[in-house]
């Protein structure tokens, strides 16, 4: 476009990627552009590549919210209505901040059923760099809203935030979002019930509540705060095109196989799921199979690798594809069971002497049966090797190349209504964190973390837990420590590793469980599996309200209930924290330094 050159005349490869997230979805584009616009012009090959320095500063970040809101709940803690208005930073120009925000709408339930909603978004323009697309889409701020709503609640009733999650949870009779859609399959119930026995949640709440106390008695500085927080997570676009894929599969005579999707691995491990995926249906060992690097001469017009469907799509489009070979190769089987081995077409097909094999005299009964595994496929008592098979077909003239197709069914948002089904399904989990506050400066260690996620029928489980535990750090980044800081020009200042602070290995959890329960029950989806890219992400949210927990132990004292409120800014960073925990102090230093008496 930028050329005004036709689409078939440009082929784009993209390799494997880093495993850092945001900016790639849109604002790439641009720099390619760039590149691509030197390189016509002067016939030479071109590359652009920015500083480190100036690739923060000028990237789009998370859009920054603010989120008010109004919630009425009975003594129990049962959520009665939620009125809620989201103001997000889209920065100079919208990008995908609008799509962000419907993601945030649509999230901010999260886990719990409300009967009474009213959710407001307004994306503002500002003078910076516009925002754009992150691990999460918008759906970490929805999330943040409610499960701070319920930490409000907890406080002002002072009960155990646990028992308003598990009071208010999704769970039979009361489980239609509030976008019209009901949430099938769901575990949110099991989930909370099984994590608070196993992570032994009520005995450590006494324990802490016992430290929190002696603490203030000895006039110690650290304190302990704990939360649980749950995810229900929508997987699929909310725009509903784009939720398509292909992949064309190739079988070569020596018996491996080349597959090419539309799917971008950036570190989340989607080639070798499609390749598991692949060797499952046709029998082939996985050293035997090849997931290209993606590219438009193979796959055109495809979807972005995002929103967690990287797998479902072009999984789902490479099954398809490798399903009809399959069913032609086990016709073929049928067909050699059935024939003298001299008469095989690899005996006879150069000499002319023998008819091909007709695969379409074979029934889909017959297919059925036969088995395809360990680069064998067995028909029987008979059985052959997947290379031997692909030649016997190769020279019966049977296709041995097939391109597949998807798009998602079952979907019908209406985004002038607000109403529908906007997502496939739920990915579900939930987390409980433990940390430790420094009260004289205000850092925060996690001491434990417990993780228990809902995954379907995983299809690779390492990967998964993988996943699980690379979004959970990366979201406690985003909780605790990832602070942006502009001037007043709007130039962004905290643009390196030196001022912008990223987890290390010495923030990672002291104690890090990550479990999966079983679920056979998500029929919907390629092999009973769910989504795993982002929902874990969301995860991390209960680092930052086990802080709003710790904070509440010192602030509560003498404290009327109606008074107990907290406005803890995400990130908690050092300074917010000490901010909270120290309040009269702050104010003090901020009279000083506007000239105006001490109080």
């Amino acid at each position: 476009e930028a050329l005004g050159v036709a689409f078939a005349d440009v082929v784009c490869v993209v390799k494997r990627l880093g495993g850092g997230f945001g900016g790639k979805e849109s604002q790439s584009s641009p720099i390619a552009a760039y590149a691509a616009l030197v390189a016509r012009k002067t016939n030479t090959p071109a590359r652009l590549v920015l500083t480190k320095d100036d690739d923060m500063i000028m990237t789009g970040k998370r859009n920054p919210f603010e989120i008010d809101y109004e919630v009425g709940f009975n003594e129990d803690g049962m959520i009665l209505g939620l009125r809620s208005k989201l103001y997000s930073d889209g920065g100079a120009y919208a990008d995908l901040s609008t799509a962000i925000m419907e993601r945030a709408m649509l999230h901010s339930d999260n886990a719990y059923f409300i009967p009474d909603v009213e959710i407001i978004g307004q994306v503002c323009k500002t003078n910076i760099h516009p925002h754009t697309a992150f691990r999460g889409f918008g759906g970490p701020k929805g999330v943040a809203v409610i499960e701070s709503v319920i930490e409000d609640i907890a406080r002002h009733l002072r009960i155990d935030p646990l028992d308003v999650r598990q009071r208010n949870v999704y769970r039979s009779r009361y489980d239609v979002t509030p976008y019209g859609q009901k949430v099938e399959n769901n575990q949110l119930p099991a989930l909370f019930a099984r994590l608070e026995e196993t992570c032994d949640y009520r005995a450590r709440r006494a324990k802490i509540s016992l430290w929190n106390a002696s603490r203030d008695a000895k006039g110690k500085h650290m304190l302990r705060g704990l939360s649980m927080t749950a995810v229900k997570f929508g997987i699929s676009f909310t725009t509903r095109f784009l939720n398509q894929g292909n992949a064309l599969v190739q079988l070569h005579r020596d018996g491996s196989a080349q597959i090419s999707t539309g799917a971008v691995e950036m570190g989340q491990g989607v080639n070798t799921r499609i390749a598991m995926l692949a060797s499952e249906c046709l029998g082939i060992t996985l050293p035997k199979i090849r997931v290209m690097t993606t590219s438009t001469e193979k796959n055109a017009n495809t979807s972005p690798t995002a929103a967690s469907t990287g797998t479902d799509i072009n999984g789902a489009a490479t099954l398809n594809a490798c399903g009809n070979i399959r069913k032609r190769l086990a016709a073929a089987a049928v067909l050699l069971q059935r024939t003298e081995r001299e008469r095989w077409p690899s005996r006879s097909a150069g000499l002319g002497t023998a008819g091909e094999l007709d695969i379409t005299t074979v029934t889909d009964a017959e297919t059925d049966s036969v088995i395809f595994t360990n680069d064998t496929v067995s028909c029987g008592s008979f059985s052959i090797a997947v290379k031997d098979l692909v030649n016997e077909c190769y020279l019966s003239r049977v296709s041995l190349g097939e391109y597949g197709y998807h798009k998602t069914a079952n979907l019908g948002f209406n985004k002038l209504s607000g109403q529908g089904y906007a997502f496939h399904y739920f990915t579900q989990g939930v987390a409980c964190s433990e940390v430790e506050l420094n009260q004289l400066t205000g850092e925060v260690k996690v001491r434990r973390v417990d993780i228990l996620m809902d995954l379907g029928r995983p299809i690779h489980e390492d990967l998964d837990k993988g996943q699980i535990t690379g979004a959970f750090i990366q979201g406690m980044g985003w909780v605790t420590t990832e602070n942006l800081v502009y001037n007043s020009e709007g130039l962004l200042l905290s643009h390196a590793p030196s001022t912008y602070k990223i987890p290390s290995i010495q923030d990672t959890p002291r104690v890090f469980n990550v479990d999966l329960i079983p679920n056979e029950g998500n029929t919907v989806n390629i092999r009973g599996t769910k989504a795993v890219g982002e929902p874990p992400l969301l995860l991390a949210i209960s680092v930052w309200t086990a802080i709003k927990n710790a904070i509440h132990y010192k602030t509560s004292s003498g404290t009327k209930a109606h008074e107990l409120t907290q406005s803890l800014d995400i990130p908690a960073t050092a300074e917010a924290n000490l901010r909270q925990l120290h309040p009269e102090a702050f104010a003090r230093y901020e009279d000083s330094r506007a000239g105006l008496p001490r109080g």
